[in-house]
């Protein structure tokens, strides 16, 4: 049986995510009900679509169920006749950003190796409230608002797609009741001493009890809104950004630079840092640079053994 969440499904591969026939699609499961809702889905409509698909799962060792729950997953996919690649990371400490990054190099690295076209996650819409809110109270920026979006660019020729952006966690808990879905639950979903945890069980309902009931829907909608003006300022970052870059040095006309709005001048000069010197900079540093240059009071910094530099025109990293 088809329902409205296949119709919805077909209808993002097509027109949010524009995905010709004949593509192929690496999921990444865990056996959550978003990823066996995922799962399922792509099965039932894969005639439809003629998209070639295959599994990978991670298991991050990090639960006393970890393994039980691995070989669970590995029940679930052993009969479904389908490339299947599941990995295990060593059970040393990191943290959750350490862990995310070795999650999406080794996608990254399957797709490469195994020749898939794009790599697909079960993030929905109540994922993506919970991301703006986290972010907002973070104090981030306003791009980090956007942390979840439609597709990607991972790696080269290879994209990260959320086919399930617009779900929300009501349907997908009915799809899995309907079709009585093997749903492992993850208990750390309860422990609070993870912020998204609490964010998911106190605050997102304490918003909507008296607030506004339908909070997803209206943050959603503002981030829908809102998803263009952070496009028009990346868009016209690189742009500013190639044009004062110097043609032969790691170097930038700050003097063209200071002309620019001060959203530009933030964002190009941390682009600039970032891309050149691959690492993370704290707003107080980016500012402090800044408010030299306008002042013509610039000393040489030197920030995780980049030297930068002023000669004439052109900030210089050394």
């Amino acid at each position: 049986m088809h329902s409205f969440l296949h119709c919805k499904l077909i209808q993002n591969l097509y027109h949010e995510l524009k995905i010709d026939k004949g593509k192929s699609i690496l999921l990444a499961l865990s056996s959550g009900q978003d990823s066996l809702c995922l799962l399922k889905l792509f099965i039932d409509i894969q005639n439809i679509t003629d998209i070639t698909l295959g599994i990978v799962n991670i298991d991050h060792q990090c639960r006393q169920d970890s393994t039980i729950n691995t070989k669970h997953i590995g029940n679930i996919i052993k009969n479904l006749n389908m490339p299947s690649y599941i990995y295990q990371l060593q059970p040393n400490q990191y943290s959750e950003a350490e862990f995310r990054d070795m999650r999406y190099q080794i996608y990254i690295n399957t797709a490469l190796r195994y020749s898939y076209d794009m790599i697909a996650t079960a993030h929905t819409s109540t994922d993506r409230l919970e991301t703006c809110l986290n972010n907002l109270l973070k104090g981030h920026n306003f791009d980090s608002l956007h942390g979840l979006v439609w597709k990607r660019k991972l790696y080269c020729n290879i994209d990260l797609i959320r086919p399930l952006l617009n779900f929300t966690r009501m349907e997908i808990s009915w799809f899995c009741n309907y079709h009585a879905l093997p749903i492992w639950f993850d208990y750390t979903n309860l422990h609070y001493q993870h912020r998204r945890n609490r964010i998911r069980y106190e605050l997102v309902p304490y918003l909507q009890q008296y607030y506004q009931q339908d909070l997803e829907k209206h943050i959603t909608k503002f981030l829908d809104n809102t998803y263009y003006d952070m496009e028009y300022l990346r868009q016209q970052t690189i742009k500013t950004y190639y044009n004062i870059k110097h043609p032969h040095y790691i170097a930038i006309n700050y003097h063209i630079l200071l002309r620019q709005h001060v959203n530009i001048q933030i964002r190009v000069l941390n682009l600039f840092l970032t891309y050149n010197g691959t690492i993370t900079l704290t707003e107080q540093f980016i500012n402090k640079v800044l408010k030299q240059l306008k002042n013509n009071t610039y000393s040489q910094q030197i920030l995780f053994n980049l030297r930068l530099n002023i000669y004439q025109s052109w900030l210089y990293i050394k």
